[in-house]
């Protein structure tokens, strides 16, 4: 299995590499992937004519994590990256036939349920975005489902929670994902036997993010623990807060 992982050179991907090393790797980014014993590199843009469709040649699967990946981003910033960047994906994957697509979407995409007080959030419930960013996710969500329709791939999306090596806040805790979580999941992610899904990827324990479909059909159980970590007592969500709100 020859896997394309884009936004190689993100702090995501910084933190999964490690688990996927013994894998057939194409990386790339739009700034310099990083250099990897045996893995291929590419830099470019995948909205650039060609690019998607010339990575994409010759593998098995894609992890895409490629996007800009902060919630206070305004539109502007967002729909080349978030949006158009997941479709010139799409669009060459099913040019190529890659029979496997694992997405990083985002629990931002559901943050509303949060900011609503309805918890445990269900991976099954409809997206309720909580800021641009989140819808962006949401949309590629969808895109990733239209696709699985369409072509028959099996397509993968991960509602990555906050990728840290330690969840250094109490607030931060329920939707933590620590680095062993993340390489777990985004390996079961490329194995496991299922057509089309969207998963919750926390570590152990969260009383906010259900991870029971992950479970069930992936076959994830994180193994560490947020409460064995030493934290500061901010107990401050680590989703982006609404900017107004109408009474």
């Amino acid at each position: 299995m020859t896997v394309l992982v884009t936004g190689a050179a993100g702090s995501v991907a910084g933190m999964m590499l490690p688990y996927l090393a013994d894998l057939p790797l194409r990386l790339t980014d739009r700034v310099a992937p990083p250099e990897l014993p045996g893995a291929e590199t590419a830099r470019g843009e995948l909205t650039a004519p060609g690019f998607a469709a010339s990575v994409l040649d010759g593998v098995s699967a894609v992890v895409h994590l490629a996007a800009v990946p902060h919630p206070g981003t305004p539109w502007g910033g967002l729909v080349e990256p978030n949006l158009a960047g997941v479709g010139a994906l799409l669009a060459a994957a099913a040019e190529h036939r890659t029979p496997r697509l694992v997405l990083a979407s985002s629990v931002h995409a559901m943050g509303g349920y949060l900011f609503a007080g309805r918890v445990p959030i269900q991976e099954t419930w409809a997206p309720a975005p909580c800021c641009p960013y989140g819808a962006t996710k949401a949309f590629a969500e969808a895109a990733g489902r239209a696709h699985a329709h369409r072509t028959g791939a099996s397509v993968v999306s991960l509602r990555l929670g906050a990728v840290q090596p330690e969840p250094f806040t109490a607030g931060l805790r329920p939707t933590w994902l620590g680095p062993d979580d993340l390489g777990q999941l985004v390996r079961r992610a490329l194995t496991a036997d299922v057509g089309s899904g969207v998963y919750h990827g926390v570590s152990a324990g969260s009383t906010v993010w259900s991870i029971g479909r992950a479970t069930a059909e992936l076959g994830y159980r994180p193994a560490l623990d947020p409460a064995r970590y030493p934290v500061d007592d901010d107990e401050s969500t680590s989703l982006c807060q609404p900017e107004s709100r109408f009474r």
